[in-house]
């Protein structure tokens, strides 16, 4: 039987998704934690230029969901978010990539207050990465065990002779400090990239999303790479969704814990856990006697429900029926209400 060349190509082609599974990836350092069983250690999580904590959530919930403890992460939100125009002259309500490296080491030095870690992980998104590498760069890096960098402009935004005090810049000294050398990582601790194939608006060649359309940046696709770290390339993702995509994720979580994640989705936590955390006390009042009372007077503990009037979703409007209640229970806090999911509140 003839084999033909379309058959040996085709061939080639599924045998990186039929050995995905396996556990080959690309690779260039090696990973602190080599087990298994090995603890995953604390996380901090970065976010990027102009953004804020709460972009991680759904990232923290499917930490939690794969075994990660709650008190074993943290989401920082930076004072000044936003970069200055230029690195060394003050502007109001911005930060400097040294502002940026200060607080995030003391996150870090909380973090490990706290957890009791000897070093913590970091993730970071686009701007976010700068101030990871500003951080391991300037000698933390005996705090650091793994660095992951999604969609970070390793090496800028554009390449140009002018702004050179611009943060972006891959000519300026900023970069051109963290870059320099035969290796762009530093020794001790492992550093992942996670990129787009193309779509990143921060890594395209045309300067066009900086406002001078046709010139080139001198920056292309691969900007987010770095010499010397594990780099991957997740697909069809854009600036942000290399951090908070599921496939991000898959990789985020594979590289710290060193090993398989279980799920992506985010497990809904136990009903005993979610009555002690989520609900609230009613405020306490007092009785004739002085005693402290939590439900109005003459109402049983068992029989009091706290109506909840959904909404119209045309209108916005509340229903006249009270389809849906909650119990005030004997301990003392209201039990977790189970709203429609198809209603708005």
């Amino acid at each position: 039987m003839s084999i033909s060349r379309r058959t040996i190509l085709k061939g080639v082609s599924i045998l990186p998704l039929a050995t995905h599974g396996l556990g080959f990836g690309a690779s260039a350092q090696t990973n602190p934690s080599v087990s298994g069983t090995t603890e995953v250690p604390p996380i901090l999580f970065v976010h990027g230029n102009g953004d804020h904590a709460a972009l991680w959530i759904t990232t923290l919930w499917r930490m939690e969901s794969n075994g990660v403890p709650r008190d074993r992460m943290f989401a920082i939100n930076f004072t000044d978010p936003l970069a200055r125009s230029d690195d060394a002259v003050p502007q109001p309500n911005r930060s400097s990539t040294e502002d940026q490296r200060r607080e995030l080491g003391d996150a870090i030095r909380e973090l490990k207050r706290r957890t009791g870690a000897s070093r913590v992980a970091l993730v970071g998104n686009s701007r976010g990465g700068n101030s990871i590498r500003s951080y391991i760069k300037s000698g933390g890096g005996a705090d650091v065990s793994h660095a992951v960098l999604c969609g970070v402009p390793n090496h800028g935004v554009f390449d140009w002779d002018d702004s050179l005090g611009n943060e972006f810049n891959g000519r300026g000294p900023f970069l051109r400090g963290l870059n320099e050398g035969e290796s762009e990582v530093t020794p001790g601790t492992a550093f992942l990239t996670l990129r787009s194939d193309g779509i990143d608006k921060y890594a395209q060649a045309d300067g066009r999303f900086v406002g001078k359309p046709g010139t080139p940046t001198g920056i292309t696709a691969e900007g987010p790479a770095l010499k010397g770290a594990t780099n991957l390339v997740l697909g069809a993702v854009d600036h942000r969704e290399t951090a908070f995509h599921p496939r991000a994720f898959r990789e985020i979580y594979k590289f710290i814990a060193a090993h398989q994640w279980k799920c992506i989705a985010c497990r809904r936590r136990p009903a005993n856990v979610q009555a002690a955390r989520s609900t609230r006390r009613k405020p306490p009042r007092t009785d004739a006697g002085g005693r402290r009372r939590s439900i109005p007077p003459g109402i049983s503990r068992s029989c009091w429900h706290r109506p909840i009037r959904p909404r119209r979703i045309s209108t916005g409007r509340r229903f006249r029926a009270h389809p849906k209640s909650c119990t005030f229970a004997q301990r003392g806090r209201w039990d977790r209400p189970m709203p429609e999911p198809a209603r708005l509140y």
